[in-house]
């Protein structure tokens, strides 16, 4: 059984490596721990390099607005946006709405316009919450400055240009490109304990994922060292107690690069290996609260996860308040595996405030949820029926 406390010692001891950002040697150490852990609980690791077109955040990161008041506006950089090259001048005008993570949450753009008449930057408003970096979406112009403000600065900048302010702002930034970025995702392969089972239904691989990196401005308790802490915690059990199908632990790396480290994982599995899973569950922020949201598809696989959770809720003596979406988003792992045709399970505990914040730290609330999900993790991957793999109705 994990206990809170323990809970809470792991987390503290993933996150003093520091930020996990791909491809940076902090991340590269916590690997190595993650890695340590499981060799010490008797489990063979394998590593799967990601390698990708590097980037940094760079140090400067300032948007100022200058008119009608003067005031800074928190920002972060967006992953892979270029810098300014110095200070960039001009006025604001609205560009519209943006998707983020396809169209999963949906923030506003609002363009600089320089002295020379150009687009030189574009300051992208959160839906909800203090400043937040994303990764931008593909398509993006990657020869201007991008950053992320929080929702209240873009709604006061959105009151003024539509009561007709000219809104006038300094905006500089250091970040850019940079050589190759490499690292690891972390594959641990345990075999059931009765291999060769009769019942199709629950013979296949349950492959159970979360990752490990974060964003490059926070140590990431919530997203997701929680997530990595459960699925340390489900290989301790299972190195005691191994399933009855079989399970693949998958801890990724690149989920904040648009999900590179899975999308790399899933398109090196031939057919038959992508057949061979029976579903993918995804812990990927477990957060305060009692706020459960799940994602899930097919829909009918949906309804049966759905009434497990509420099951487990009841047997636990857990008031929660759930959320079941579909589609899935595109905004974690298991879309990776969603989008080639393997049903799978995103949980989380959201938590969005703390999203990519240096403030996302260890809290004993976070530690409550991982051990509440770690049974309820493990009765999923060991239970649940095979879905029926259904198609797409072919029009959206």
């Amino acid at each position: 059984m994990t206990t809170e406390a323990h809970a809470l010692s792991q987390l503290e001891a993933l996150v003093a490596h520091g930020p996990r950002f791909h491809g940076t040697e902090t991340m590269r150490a916590a690997s190595a721990w993650v890695e340590s852990e499981l060799v010490a609980m008797g489990h063979a690791v394998r590593r799967e390099p990601v390698s990708l077109p590097g980037w940094h955040p760079g140090t400067v990161r300032r948007v100022l607005v200058t008119a009608p008041v003067e005031r800074e506006l928190p920002a972060w950089p967006m992953l892979w946006s270029a810098g300014t090259d110095g200070v960039v001048r001009g006025h604001l005008e609205v560009l519209g709405p943006e998707g983020i993570w396809g169209d999963s949450i949906v923030w506003q753009r609002f363009g600089v316009r320089d002295t020379r008449g150009r687009i030189a930057a574009v300051v992208h408003a959160r839906d909800d919450g203090p400043a937040a970096p994303q990764p931008l979406p593909a398509g993006s112009d990657d020869g201007v400055a991008h950053l992320a403000i929080g929702r209240l600065d873009g709604l006061q900048l959105a009151e003024w240009i539509a009561d007709h302010e000219r809104v006038t702002v300094e905006v500089s930034l250091d970040s850019g490109p940079r050589d190759r970025s490499v690292s690891d995702n972390l594959i641990v392969e345990i075999a059931a304990s009765e291999p060769g089972s009769s019942d199709p239904a629950v013979s296949g691989t349950v492959v159970v994922c979360g990752h490990l990196d974060s964003f490059y401005n926070t140590v990431g308790a919530y997203d997701n060292g929680s997530g990595s802490i459960a699925l340390l915690e489900l290989a301790r059990l299972w190195a005691v107690s191994p399933p009855p199908r079989p399970v693949r632990i998958v801890w990724f790396t690149a989920e904040e690069w648009h999900l590179l480290g899975s999308r790399h994982h899933v398109e090196h599995l031939d057919p038959a290996a992508r057949d061979a899973i029976d579903f993918v569950l995804n812990i990927d922020g477990l957060g305060r609260g009692d706020h459960l949201e799940t994602f899930v598809g097919p829909e009918r696989f949906g309804f049966a996860v759905r009434d497990a959770i509420c099951d487990y809720a009841r047997a636990t003596a857990r008031t929660l308040t759930t959320v079941d979406r579909f589609p899935p988003t595109r905004g974690t792992d298991d879309a990776s595996f969603h989008a080639a045709g393997i049903p799978s399970v995103f949980c989380t505990f959201n938590d969005l405030h703390r999203l990519h914040q240096p403030e996302d730290v260890p809290d004993p609330a976070i530690a409550r949820n991982i051990a509440w999900t770690v049974p309820l993790a493990r009765s999923l991957a060991e239970t649940m029926r095979r879905p029926e793999r259904t198609p797409a109705p072919g029009l959206l």
